[in-house]
């Protein structure tokens, strides 16, 4: 067999055991199982596993079977191997390069970082927080586990606030979450089967995550200009969408920016229930539309019953608060909730308390003033994007939250482009993070760089494009 297969077994493997899908002393399946689930002969899984087990990544043990080891892996990785040369024909693998690099340099403190989707530190509000706890005298402070669907007092406040949003629902219909992306994780675990179909937008931010990557049912994803123009034939007939979800992010999409029309979402409720197929909304940029009027929910429109809204203060408020929620049908929300349980026990008790008082008393005039401090940094984005970069690309200007989809008009290797960028302390996002097909894009984002960085550090983006290209 090919020399790509039996390095994309090793891949895979690795990739499984990275994620803790393959713990420490769990024993593989039989070769001809392996052999089938690749659909490669023997021969190749054979090869696969023996280049493994002589790094010390597997063990045999003698009329058992075949186990991740228990003792020799923690030397492998940290050795001096090229592991890299066997992993490295994975078909994802710029997309996993660029995810290592940004999380190892995103905390460096010379690192200016020009594509982080969350507040700078200085537009998260922590001496509110600091705030809400001293003000707090009369009210004692709970520490203990919460109830499953998490701390009624705050799903109290989450449902004030979906009505806000046009969503009618009471507390039965909110599980607490960890911030959006656990809300994601109990989805995949809870309601995914082997069978199911996950449908994306693309590009995608849950490409940029390892969330469902893990779970063998396929990924589908449809090109936004695809769903935009067969608004009313989204689902190919054809296809056997049993089981299947749908994820998006509907209103300030991450990375694009796009924002479907309301009849546009209403279209892809009305063909989702008529496929069978659950909605899970992203919904966590909303608050962050920069124009007068807000754009509506999915599960505020009509026959939205299979819509899983997802919300989270993570965009809006503060990424360490951690605090996310799930807006559904009550029989979902239970079963999710105890799932919930078995994963962490609930979320702190500390952010929750927090997050209750937020929403009650703090957060309008918090994302009131927010929106001004990003628009604010929107242009001066906007203003060195221009000077520096326009006969470079082109790109929308963003009608809230943090990002520009910029789309390269040279021929040029965005991954040149990064690492160059990093020698002079620069980090960027190449698009192939969201899409494997985005090789001629770059995520910006102006929330997390300081304003007195951003026209030197476009400049220095722009100076290295113009010595590779």
């Amino acid at each position: 067999m090919s020399k790509f297969q039996y390095k994309n077994i090793i891949d895979d493997i690795i990739n499984k055991i990275n994620d803790g899908v393959l713990k420490p002393g769990d024993k593989l399946p039989s070769q001809r199982e392996i052999s089938q689930y690749y659909n490669v002969n023997r021969s190749t899984v054979v090869q696969a596993l023996d280049i493994l087990k002589s790094y010390g990544v597997l063990d045999t043990i003698e009329k058992k079977g075949v186990y991740v080891s228990q003792y020799k892996w923690n030397t492998y990785i940290t050795s001096n191997i090229r592991w890299q040369d066997y992993i490295g024909n994975s078909v994802s693998k710029n997309n996993q390069y660029y995810i290592q690099r940004i999380n190892d340099l995103e905390f460096d403190d010379d690192i200016v970082r020009l594509g982080t989707g969350e507040l700078a530190p200085d537009l998260i509000p922590n001496h509110l927080f600091k705030e809400i706890l001293g003000n707090d005298i009369d009210e004692p402070l709970h520490t203990n586990y919460e109830e499953p669907k998490g701390k009624s007092d705050l799903r109290a406040e989450i449902v004030k606030y979906m009505k806000k949003r046009g969503v009618n629902c009471d507390i039965n219909n909110v599980c607490v979450t960890s911030g959006a992306l656990q809300g994601l994780k109990l989805i995949a675990d809870g309601l995914l089967v082997p069978q199911s179909k996950i449908i994306i937008e693309t590009p995608s931010y849950i490409n940029s995550v390892r969330t469902w990557h893990n779970i063998r049912a396929p990924i589908v994803p449809l090109t936004i200009n695809y769903i935009k123009q067969n608004i009313n034939n989204i689902f190919k007939v054809s296809s056997d969408y049993k089981n299947s979800i749908f994820y998006c992010i509907p209103t300030l999409h991450n990375p694009t920016q796009n924002t479907y029309t309301k009849n546009e979402k209403q279209k892809i409720i009305d063909q989702c229930q008529k496929n069978g197929i659950p909605i899970v909304e992203d919904d966590i940029y909303a608050d962050l539309w920069f124009g007068p009027e807000r754009h509506v929910p999915m599960k505020s429109l009509k026959n939205c019953d299979n819509v899983l809204y997802l919300g989270s203060l993570s965009k809006t408020v503060s990424p360490g608060l951690r605090i996310g929620w799930i807006v559904a049908d009550k029989n979902v929300i239970r079963h999710l909730s105890d799932l919930k349980m078995q994963n962490d026990y609930g979320s702190s008790s500390i952010s929750q308390h927090i997050a209750k008082k937020w929403l009650s008393d703090y957060h309008e005039q918090h994302v009131k003033e927010l929106k001004v401090k990003l628009e604010k940094k929107k242009d001066i984005f906007l203003e060195a994007l221009k000077k520096y970069l326009s006969k470079y690309g082109e790109w929308n200007e963003p009608q809230g939250s943090f990002y520009i989809w910029f789309k390269l008009n040279i021929s040029i290797n965005v991954k040149t482009i990064f690492n160059e960028a990093i020698k002079e302390n620069i980090l960027i996002q190449p698009g192939e993070i969201y899409d494997s097909n985005a090789t001629n894009y770059i995520r910006f984002s102006y929330s997390y760089i300081n304003e007195n960085e951003i026209d030197r550090s476009l400049k220095k983006l722009s100076n290295i494009i113009e010595r590779i290209g």
